[in-house]
């Protein structure tokens, strides 16, 4: 995998291949980055996924304190999906085994596509990751963003969100997400 060390070289070469930026936060002796390194990176769908969808750019959190600062980094490892003008999408700390990485990569993707209106795609993604990844503790905020990225594609067609959130409480009725009904009366499943 090839890891850029310069935020700036980052940021321009996702805007030369319009891809977002995956910026992992290390530090010597961070027992995290060092798993990552050999257990989750040498993932051959790991690999392939990263390389085909992301700018990788890797900061010593001790070393590059104003790119840490920027980000209000804290912690390693940190994961941020930045967007090709350097804004945080999405952002995760702590070890990701390969799977669990597979699927924040959809998500953040999706969350860096949503804002841009790039929907289709957006809404691509968050199947894909459910399709992958039904019972991962993270369904829930990906069926979520699915939900929303439909709502905007669709223009606010409420029923049909309302629709993808009855369907979000059947499946993940316990998660934090299923606490987010938005409408007064209470959901149709307790």
């Amino acid at each position: 995998m090839n890891w850029l060390e310069d935020l700036d070289a980052a940021l321009a070469e996702a805007r030369r291949t319009r891809r977002p930026v995956w910026l992992m936060f290390v530090r010597e002796g961070c027992a995290g980055c060092a798993r990552m390194e050999t257990v989750t990176y040498r993932d051959a769908q790991v690999q392939a996924e990263l390389g085909e969808a992301f700018v990788l750019l890797r900061q010593d959190i001790r070393r590059d304190r104003i790119v840490r600062a920027r980000y209000a980094a804290v912690w390693t490892p940190s994961f941020y999906v930045l967007d090709a003008r350097g804004m945080a999408h999405h952002v995760e700390l702590g070890y990701l085994p390969p799977d669990d990485l597979r699927l924040v990569l959809r998500l953040g993707r999706a969350k860096e596509l949503v804002p841009r209106g790039q929907y289709t795609e957006a809404i691509a993604l968050l199947e894909e990751a459910l399709a992958l990844f039904p019972d991962h503790p993270m369904a829930a905020q990906v069926m979520l963003w699915w939900a929303m990225a439909r709502y905007l594609k669709s223009g606010g067609d409420s029923r049909q969100f309302r629709e993808d959130m009855i369907e979000l409480l059947r499946r993940y009725p316990d998660s934090p997400e299923a606490r987010r009904w938005p409408w007064s009366e209470p959901p149709p499943i307790a």
